[in-house]
C-alpha cells in the first residue's frame, strides 16, 4: 500500500527494491581503484558538460569528479553505484522547470535536484541550490534517498522552497508543507544504511532532514533504515508566522526498525509566532527503536526535541533560547510513546519549561477512528485505503 503523502515531516510509503554495494577491491599489494570521469560546464579537459551525462555513461563503482562551475540541471541515480565529488565552485542548481522524477521510483509526484534510488551512492562537497523555485516546481527536494544506501557528506543544500516560508494546500483541503532540503526514505525487501554528516542546510520551506522507514507487513525488518545524522548545520527562516519549520524528522511507520543516531547537530531559528500555525521543532523522532540523541546544540525554536520511540537515549544535549526543551509523548493514536526512554546529562538555557510530557493518553477522536476504519478497509479490501494525514 502506498501510504506517502506530501505532508512534510510526515512522509509514507512508497515501493522499489534493489541492493548493490560499493567499494573499492583489494587485489595483493595493489590497491584497484574504481574508474574516474570528470565533469566541466564547458566540457573542457575530455569531461562532460553535463552531471546527468557522466552519471549515464558511468559503470558500478565509478567515481565522478564535478569541478567548478554552475550546473543546471537535475541528476537521478537509479540502480548504479557511484561517488560525486564536488570541487570547490562546484553548484548544481535547479531548473526554472523540472520534471517529476520521482514518480518512476515512488509512484508520487516529487521534483528533486538530485534523486538516488535502488543503488549505494556518495555524494560529498558540493553546492545544491534549489533556486527558491517551489512556486514553479511542487514537491521539490534537495538530494533524495528513496531505497538506497549511502554516504551525504560537506555539502551545502539551500533555497529549497519559495523564498520564504509558505504553506500550500492540496486538492482536499489539507496543509501541505512542501521544501525539503533532504529526503531518506526506506519501504523496500532490503534494510538500509546511510550517513548524513557535515553538511549545512539553509534557507529551506518546509523540513532540512527528513529520514523514515516503512516496513511491509508481513516482516517489519525489511523496511529497517539505520540513519546517523551527525554534525549538521541547519538554519530554519527564523521566526515567521505562516509555517512550523523542523530541523530533523526520524521516524518509523507500520512498526519498521528505525534505528541509528542523531548527534552532534547545530540546529536554529525555527519559530512559529502566529498561535495557528504548528510550532517549530528543532528534532522529532517517532516509533524508532534505540535510537541516541545526543550532544545536539538546539537554540531560538519552539520545541527542542519532541521524543517517540522504545529506548531513545537523550543525552548530553544543549537547548537554548525555547519554550520547552524536551517533550516526551506519552500516548498517542497517531505518534506513538517515548516508552524507554532515558534522559541524561541534558543541559537547558533560557527554556521557559525543561521537560513536558507531551500528549497523554487520549480518548478515541476523529483522527483515531479515521486511522482504524482505513485500517479495517485494508485488511478486508473493502475499498481502497486513503493516506493516512498526521498531524503536525
Amino acid at each position: 500500500m502506498n501510504n506517502l503523502i506530501h505532508s512534510s515531516p510526515f512522509k509514507r510509503g512508497l515501493q522499489v527494491a534493489l541492493s548493490l554495494l560499493l567499494g573499492v577491491a583489494l587485489l595483493g599489494s595493489n590497491a584497484a581503484y574504481a574508474s574516474g570521469l570528470c565533469v566541466h560546464p564547458t566540457g573542457a579537459g575530455h569531461c562532460y558538460a553535463s552531471i546527468q551525462a557522466a552519471v549515464d555513461a558511468a559503470n558500478d563503482g565509478d567515481q565522478i569528479i564535478i569541478r567548478q562551475g554552475k550546473y543546471v540541471e537535475q541528476v537521478t541515480i537509479v540502480g548504479k553505484n557511484l561517488t560525486l565529488v564536488g570541487r570547490r565552485g562546484a553548484v548544481i542548481q535547479a531548473p526554472e522547470t523540472m520534471a517529476d522524477t520521482l514518480s518512476p521510483v515512488a509512484f508520487v509526484e516529487g521534483r528533486p535536484i538530485i534523486l538516488v534510488a535502488e543503488a549505494e551512492v556518495t555524494i560529498r562537497d558540493l553546492v545544491v541550490d534549489g533556486a527558491n523555485s517551489a512556486a514553479n516546481n511542487p514537491f521539490l527536494y534537495g538530494i533524495a534517498f528513496i531505497n538506497a544506501d549511502g554516504l551525504i557528506r560537506g555539502n551545502v543544500v539551500k533555497n529549497i522552497g519559495f523564498g520564504t516560508p509558505t504553506i500550500v494546500y492540496d486538492e482536499y483541503g489539507y496543509e501541505s508543507y512542501q521544501g525539503e532540503a533532504m529526503l531518506v526514505v526506506n519501504f523496500g525487501m532490503t534494510p538500509r544504511t546511510v550517513t548524513i554528516t557535515e553538511n549545512y542546510v539553509v534557507d529551506y520551506n518546509a523540513s532540512g532532514v527528513t529520514i523514515f522507514a516503512q516496513a511491509i507487513q508481513e516482516d517489519p525488518t525489511l523496511g529497517s533504515l539505520t540513519a546517523y545524522v551527525e554534525k549538521n548545520t541547519i538554519v530554519g527562516a527564523g521566526p515567521n508566522d505562516a509555517l512550523g519549520q523542523w530541523g530533523i524528522f526520524f521516524g518509523g511507520y507500520e512498526s519498521a526498525q528505525m534505528t541509528g543516531s542523531v548527534k552532534g547537530n547545530w540546529i536554529r531559528n525555527l519559530i512559529t509566532t502566529s498561535e495557528y500555525a504548528m510550532p517549530g521543532a528543532g528534532i522529532a523522532t517517532k516509533d524508532t527503536t534505540d535510537a541516541e540523541i545526543s550532544k545536539n546544540v538546539i537554540e531560538h525554536v519552539n520545541i527542542g526535541l519532541s521524543v517517540s520511540g522504545w529506548g531513545t537515549q537523550v543525552l548530553e544535549n544543549r537547548f537554548k533560547k525555547m519554550d520547552t526543551g524536551i517533550m516526551p509523548l506519552v500516548q498517542d493514536c497517531s505518534y506513538g510513546t517515548a516508552f524507554g526512554a532515558v534522559l541524561e546529562d541534558n543541559k537547558f538555557e533560557a527554556v521557559s519549561m525543561d521537560v513536558m510530557t507531551g500528549l497523554g493518553p487520549i480518548m478515541p477522536g476523529p483522527l483515531c477512528e479515521e486511522e482504524a476504519a482505513a485500517k479495517t478497509m485494508s485488511e478486508t479490501g473493502s475499498e481502497p485505503v486513503q493516506p493516512k494525514r498526521l498531524p503536525r
